[in-house]
């Protein structure tokens, strides 16, 4: 399996970033010492998707921390499954349909990063995911999305991720999608307001801001937690 680099979008946050594109159907377990990863004990029975995913991820993860000056560099998990990061360091993996990205970033005023690709869901998915996904206090904010950009749903889905992956380093638990609520939105941003306390920094009515961007198959999502924000 080779992996291409490729670029998707380019990012809003300014900071490091690695895409790359590969075929599943191409994977063999060699593929990991071919771009000297190690394959987890815990994958070695996994499905050739799940595995090509992670190397994907994996092997943006360091392409990236190479660019930020930093030696090959493994990025292990977590018992949680997070990427574990080099001291110094908060990064975000994504991957969706032989499709992965990371980014890094050694700057220490970032307590989370958090990126999310998603292939955008046909309209069928969106009226069935609606009630999963949203709140009813989000109804009206996604109305007026729905007019103005394609794959609101998929939008709001994905950046719904990127908060989680962004906020995890910090509130160290599972929070679900009802934790942030959808209340406004620009060309470019969404804007979120926490229902609930996730963390004493994180109190409910924080404001969190996801960037967004989409191309004709795919949405981006990028959210960035700062000390002192």
């Amino acid at each position: 399996m080779s992996l291409t680099p490729v670029e998707l979008f380019t990012p809003q946050l300014p900071f490091v970033s690695h895409s790359s594109a590969f075929r599943i159907a191409a994977y063999q377990d060699s593929d990991f010492a071919r771009y000297t990863q190690p394959l987890p004990d815990k994958l070695s029975r996994a499905v050739a998707k799940r595995k090509a995913e992670y190397l994907a991820g994996r092997h943006c993860a360091s392409q990236a921390l190479k660019t930020l000056g930093l030696p090959h560099t493994i990025v292990a998990s977590a018992d949680s499954r997070a990427p574990v990061w080099p001291d110094g360091i908060q990064g975000t993996i994504t991957h969706t349909q032989e499709l992965a990205m990371a980014m890094v970033s050694d700057d220490p005023s970032v307590l989370g990063l958090g990126i999310d690709l998603e292939r955008k869901m046909t309209d069928k998915q969106e009226q069935e995911l609606q009630k999963q996904i949203l709140a009813k206090e989000e109804q009206a904010a996604f109305e007026q999305l729905s007019q103005e950009q394609t794959s609101p749903l998929t939008l709001i889905f994905s950046a719904k991720e990127s908060i989680f992956k962004a906020l995890y380093p910090v509130v160290q638990r599972f929070f679900g999608f009802e934790a942030a609520c959808l209340n406004d939105f620009s060309h470019n941003q969404l804007h979120f307001t926490l229902t609930e306390t996730l963390h004493e920094t994180l109190p409910q009515g924080t404001q969190i801001s996801v960037y967004y961007q989409l191309n004709d198959e795919l949405v981006l999502t990028e959210c960035c937690l700062r000390a002192g924000r």
